[in-house]
């Protein structure tokens, strides 16, 4: 057990290796980022979304969603719509491609889930999720 015990310092790495990790992967067998294949994922979840509901989701800004959403409409990932009624709003939903790719992922997104989680007993994989659920839970309180 390591004596560091900066959690914030050690979550910020885990966290940036296992998104580059998981980047690299997405983008040799999806052609997309693990940002684009979030994006999808909760797309797929929501049906459609509002561009500011997705940022709020992602936690990301606005301008990041606004380029991540550009670059997934010009891929065909996305159709952008303007809302009916506010016309400054985008509505974004998922596209044929876009749910082609989300079932090709889950095989990259079962075998990283393994990676993650193997050499870990179920009881620790508990503590784990635990303490990850509680860390989320102190953004939205």
């Amino acid at each position: 057990m390591p004596k560091d015990k900066r959690l914030i310092y050690h979550l910020n790495l885990a966290r940036h290796a296992m998104m580059k990790h998981l980047d690299i992967g997405a983008k040799n067998a999806l052609g997309i980022s693990a940002t684009q294949l979030t994006a999808l994922m909760t797309l797929k979840k929501h049906n459609e979304l509002l561009m500011k509901d997705l940022a709020t989701i992602l936690m990301l800004d606005k301008s990041a969603v606004t380029g991540l959403a550009r670059r997934m409409q010009a891929n065909g990932l996305i159709i952008r719509e303007t809302h009916q009624s506010d016309a400054r709003a985008s509505l974004l939903t998922i596209t044929d491609k876009g749910e082609q790719i989300l079932s090709e992922a889950v095989g990259l997104l079962k075998a990283f889930n393994l990676q993650l989680t193997k050499d870990f007993s179920e009881q620790e994989l508990d503590v784990v999720l635990r303490f990850l659920n509680h860390v989320t839970s102190l953004s939205t309180n």
